[in-house]
């Protein structure tokens, strides 16, 4: 019994050896001179998050990493699944909406996100909490108050903000219907 285990290690060594002596070197690569981590736009918390990693990785690794901010994650998600942006910070429901594509998920309406199958997650962050806020004196005591109020809920360049709210009302039992919609004003896209 022990013969066996002993010859069996033998042999997992020796292979071990051969595999690592015969591997030839041809197949490493150079480390890029230069990688590129995708943000929200400078004040954004995604902006912050990629400085902070740019700033880590660009004094720990033999490469510099340099922000490149984008109008809202939606707009750089095509550039990670060519190849042209090696990272990017982006939130779970782009994530998983971009990933899967239109044809294949539909959360509340229409997907409008770019099929990307090549993304893959290197990290995971901490949750972002979203929530809807009022100024303390509002009159606004539960979320079925703001039935028939004007609320935020579309932006061209952060598609994710319409899921977000989209899950707020459906927890109040509210639908798209029940309130109105500011619509972003044309100065402020991006």
């Amino acid at each position: 019994m022990r013969s066996q285990w002993r010859r069996d290690n033998l042999r997992f060594g020796l292979y071990l050896l051969v595999g690592l002596l015969l591997s030839p070197s041809v197949y490493a690569q150079k480390l890029p001179r230069v990688v590129t981590i995708g943000s929200n736009p400078p004040g954004s918390a995604f902006y912050s998050v990629a400085s902070g990693l740019s700033k880590v990785v660009s004094d720990a690794a033999p490469f510099q990493m340099n922000v490149q901010p984008h109008s809202g994650s939606s707009s750089f998600l095509p550039l990670l699944n060519t190849g042209e942006m090696d990272f990017g910070v982006v939130n779970a429901v782009e994530v998983l909406l971009s990933f899967y594509g239109p044809a294949r998920l539909k959360i509340g309406g229409p997907n409008p996100f770019v099929h990307t199958p090549n993304l893959r997650l290197v990290m995971r962050g901490a949750p972002l909490r979203v929530g809807l806020l009022v100024r303390k004196n509002a009159p606004f005591k539960s979320l079925q108050d703001i039935k028939g109020k004007r609320v935020t809920g579309e932006y061209p360049a952060q598609l994710a903000v319409w899921y977000n709210m989209y899950g707020l009302l459906a927890s109040g039992g509210l639908r798209w219907s029940d309130v109105k919609v500011i619509p972003v004003p044309a100065s402020t896209r991006v």
